[in-house]
């Protein structure tokens, strides 16, 4: 049985028909390449020896390679084509050995050889030849020296005038090293560091997997072997996987842009797949940089390597969770799940059920051990869970004429879930004494004393009442897991959206697995803070200082849409979790397209029609399979969604269900961890982003807080967007979006 490996093609474009018809080849070919409906053959004149096409049905051809070596034969398939566009590629691309980077690639043999001349631009009447890449230090030697390109390929680069030039060559050549070494040059990434990070040159030891390890370059071996070696390099593994049964073909074929980066990993990502760390890890990101990627291919290689470990793979929400639940299933379904905490397996969970999971599987001292740790008593067991906004109100009614900046709920909600609870304050004594970093407001013992007074009102209620809130449950489960270190019910925790999580959040995080080896592992990004304050992880016994880095390559969004959303950040400083200053510099996209389009309007109304027009536009030109609108809020989706209604667009709100090519509403929170093709920003406009509400009551450092996560948030909303954004607003625009 031959073995088949798949180069990354643009196969999910082809309509579902003929998909179905590819898998069918490919399966055929993988059980038996003899059989003549195959119609597996060489042409006349062909470049490669290797090169072959494939009968797909009358009109369409598949392109293959076929590699033999030590009696097996390996086929590289390359894509399926029309007839006579098939027949060209076979004749003229040749499958070989990079012979600088030692990577496997597929070129056109005929290119011409011969390179354009550089622009030359005037100047003040003396002629001056323009290129990039000479004008950032470039020589064209280390194109061909030091990366592999072809001489004429190398000097057609050089020959770009400018940065946005040079990534727009990117999108025609045809292997994905060379394709990301272009993107690197653009943003200005040495030679050196494009080798590192395309796996050219990982060096051999302890620290590297053994298979992004460097190889020794081929010599005795034949070609066809030296090209398996090479199809197995980290740079190769981008764009060539090889296929160990029928449903992870399937899988690729049908589940285009998912199957793509399930299976093909930048080096960079998989390196942090691979990698074993001695203790905490953070993998930082920009939205759409494959952290998510990163944290399902990792959790499937730890239960791999111990079928009997705990997994816990958690991130904020419980719709978060729900989708990390389905790729779990799509990435690998023969991955061990476990059905509830501390089952060997991946328990996949959010962050609050995880801490109602440590109740329900502890025993009936849980409220008498967690109940004296938090509360200073054992509680009465709490049959209630409520939000953590509950019973404020009544709580800051007990300070009547107290200082304004006090009487706030939002404030003591946030003293009491950032301060109170994670420091296990159990009395006045306790909390005059307490540290109160980052909290903005100044609290003399006076203050203090009132703000314990409210505090106490409101325990003592809640006890009578039998509720709880989720932070007070948080709370408990690592209190009553602290009592009993032996019983930590997880071998590794994995997290996703790793900076909306709380410090309460991260207490049972420390508590769920005991610390050692590859215990923690965070994916996060401090620019999309949309619910949490801001947390340093060492205080909470999660070191990463040392070990943190961040990805920076975007695989979601055009380029054009990354530095409109990134423009949003501009003004604003960031500080990460490892108390350093993220910055968004650095990234960058694999992907062009068109220019985001902003519309302004004058009134309330005419906004509405922009957002008919363009839905509008799109469904005309066969655009709308992928739409969604997003706002900041339902109540202004549900009216959009009424007043679109009466233009004879139909859409729906998210989580509805929608027929293909009905455009979705979705409130801009909701919205986090999805994606669409097209996206419009509805209604960016002063008063309605930031929303007054959420900044209501705020001073000092919490106003200056909320004001960072509506800056994320309509960060994370604008890279929502593949290939198309629309920003819209009425009147004045917003001022996050600047002037």
């Amino acid at each position: 049985m031959p073995e088949v490996t798949l180069s990354k093609t643009d196969d999910h474009k082809l309509d579902k028909a003929v998909q179905a018809k590819v898998l069918s080849f490919l399966m055929k070919l993988r059980e038996d390449d003899s059989a003549y409906g195959l119609r597996i053959k060489k042409l006349e004149q062909q470049k490669d020896p290797r090169a072959r096409t494939g009968r797909v049905d009358d009109s369409w051809r598949a392109v293959l390679f076929c590699l033999d070596h030590a009696g097996e034969r390996t086929y590289v398939y390359a894509g399926t084509y029309e007839h006579d566009e098939a027949i060209e590629r076979a004749r003229t691309r040749v499958l070989r050995t990079n012979p600088v980077s030692h990577v496997a690639e597929i070129i056109d043999a005929t290119a011409p050889d011969f390179a354009p001349a550089v622009v030359v631009v005037e100047y003040g009447g003396a002629a001056k030849a323009t290129s990039y890449l000479g004008e950032h230090g470039y020589p064209v030697a280390d194109l061909i020296e030091g990366l592999g390109f072809e001489k004429a390929d190398a000097e057609r680069l050089y020959a770009a005038p400018s940065e946005d030039a040079l990534a727009a060559l990117a999108d025609g050549f045809e292997n994905e090293w060379q394709r990301l070494a272009i993107l690197g040059m653009a943003v200005g990434d040495t030679v050196a560091k494009i080798r590192l990070d395309l796996g050219f040159d990982v060096p051999a030891g302890v620290d590297a997997p053994a298979d992004l390890r460097v190889a020794a370059p081929p010599h005795a071996r034949s070609e066809d072997a030296a090209i398996i070696d090479a199809l197995s390099r980290p740079a190769s593994r981008m764009q060539f996987t090889l296929v160990n049964d029928d449903e992870e073909l399937r899988r690729i074929i049908e589940e285009g842009d998912f199957g793509a980066w399930r299976v093909f990993l930048h080096p960079e990502q998989a390196q942090y797949v691979e990698r074993d760390f001695n203790g905490p890890f953070r993998l930082s990101g920009g939205a759409g940089t494959g952290k998510t990627v990163v944290l399902l291919h990792r959790a499937r290689r730890l239960a791999a390597a111990t079928p009997d470990s705990r997994i816990v793979l958690t991130t904020f929400t419980k719709a978060l969770a729900g989708m990390l639940r389905g790729d779990v299933e799509r990435l690998d379904s023969s991955i061990p799940v476990a059905s509830s905490l501390g089952g060997a397996g991946v328990f996949v969970t959010g962050i609050d059920a995880l801490a109602a999971a440590v109740r329900d599987g502890a025993g009936a001292d849980f409220w008498s051990i967690a109940g004296e740790a938090v509360f200073g008593s054992p509680s009465p067991v709490r049959t209630s869970l409520v939000s953590n906004s509950h019973g404020w109100d009544a709580a800051a009614s007990t300070l009547a004429g107290g200082p304004v900046e006090i009487l706030n709920p939002a404030f003591l909600k946030a003293e009491y879930a950032q301060v109170v609870l994670p420091q296990r304050i159990t009395d006045l004594a306790g909390y005059l004494a307490a540290k109160r970093p980052g909290r903005g407001v100044a609290l003399d013992r006076a203050r203090r004393t009132m703000v314990w007074k409210a505090i106490e009102a409101y325990r003592t209620h809640a006890s009578t009442s039998r509720r709880m809130t989720w932070a007070e449950l948080s709370a408990m489960a690592s209190a009553y897991l602290e009592a009993r270190p032996d019983a930590a019910p997880a071998d590794h925790v994995l997290i996703d959206e790793g900076q909306d999580l709380s410090p309460l959040h991260w207490q049972l995080v420390r508590s769920i697995v005991t610390p050692g080896a590859n215990d923690v592992f965070i994916a996060e990004d401090v620019h999309q803070r949309i619910y949490g304050q801001r947390i340093v992880l060492a205080r909470y016994g999660i070191k990463v200082v040392g070990r943190s880095r961040r990805l920076t390559l975007n695989y979601r969004t055009t380029q054009e849409n990354l530095l409109y959303a990134l423009g949003v950040l501009e003004d604003a400083q960031f500080i990460d979790a490892a108390e350093e200053t993220e910055t968004n510099h650095g990234y960058r996209s694999a992907r062009r397209g068109p220019m985001p389009r902003v519309i302004p309007s004058a009134f309330v109304w005419e906004q509405v029609d922009a957002v008919a027009r363009t839905i509008t536009d799109w469904t005309s030109a066969g655009l709308g399979d992928s739409v969604a609108i997003l706002g900041r809020t339902t109540f202004s989706l549900k009216r959009l969604q009424r007043q679109l209604a009466d233009h004879g667009i139909k859409t729906a709100m998210y989580g509805e269900d929608a027929r293909p090519g009905v455009p979705v509403l979705v409130t801009m929170h909701s919205a986090k961890g999805l994606e669409f093709s097209r996206v419009v920003l509805f209604d960016v406009s002063e008063g309605s982003v930031p929303l007054p509400i959420a900044l209501h009551g705020l001073t000092g450092g919490d106003l200056e807080d909320a004001m960072l996560r509506e800056r994320s948030l309509l960060y994370v909303a604008a890279s929502r967007a593949r290939d198309e954004l629309v920003v819209t607003w009425a009147e004045k625009r917003s001022e996050l979006l600047g002037s």
